[in-house]
């Protein structure tokens, strides 16, 4: 009987997590490989997160945009997401004009673009952050999202604003 048991409750956890309750987790360079596998689901993924004056930009520096293939990004920050330690890290990091390293869960938009003001290709709004770290100064000039500009051109001033509305 006990052993009926654990059987059933090892089979109902399985199919769980089957079932989608866990968002899928996909490398950030394979969600923009094939955007459609994904389109409209949450995903859980890893990126860097910049901001720029209109939108928050996310990027990975091993699949970068090309001339024939755009990959450009936003993340869209609901109302609250820096009520968290995890957001009030993030937004700290965003407000001193620096790159963050994110883990994160959203819904990841993959088709229907181009976004926000800046027409990015690819859109996520986030659901929740996992883990935020700031990426060394250094480390970040050389993987940020502007060294793909022509003419060295700077979308980075100031904090970055979504949809016309502060996000910092």
């Amino acid at each position: 009987m006990i052993m009926s048991l654990v059987v059933l409750c090892i089979c109902a956890s399985r199919s769980r997590g089957e079932l989608g309750d866990q968002p899928a987790t996909v490398s950030y360079c394979d969600l923009l490989a094939v955007p459609q596998k994904h389109d409209k689901q949450i995903v859980a993924t890893e990126a860097l997160i910049q901001s720029s004056d209109h939108e928050v930009h996310v990027y990975d520096s091993k699949c970068r945009s090309t001339a024939t293939d755009d990959r450009s990004a936003s993340i869209e920050l609901p109302n609250g997401w820096n009520s968290t330690k995890l957001g009030k890290r993030l937004s700290k990091i965003l407000r001193h004009d620096r790159t963050a390293r994110v883990v994160f869960e959203a819904v990841f938009y993959g088709g229907g673009g181009p976004y926000g003001p800046e027409g990015t290709r690819f859109r996520f709004v986030l659901q929740r952050l996992v883990s935020v770290e700031e990426v060394p100064k250094k480390e970040a000039n050389s993987a940020s999202f502007n060294a793909d500009k022509p003419n060295g051109e700077s979308f980075l001033h100031e904090a970055g604003h979504v949809q016309g509305k502060s996000v910092l």
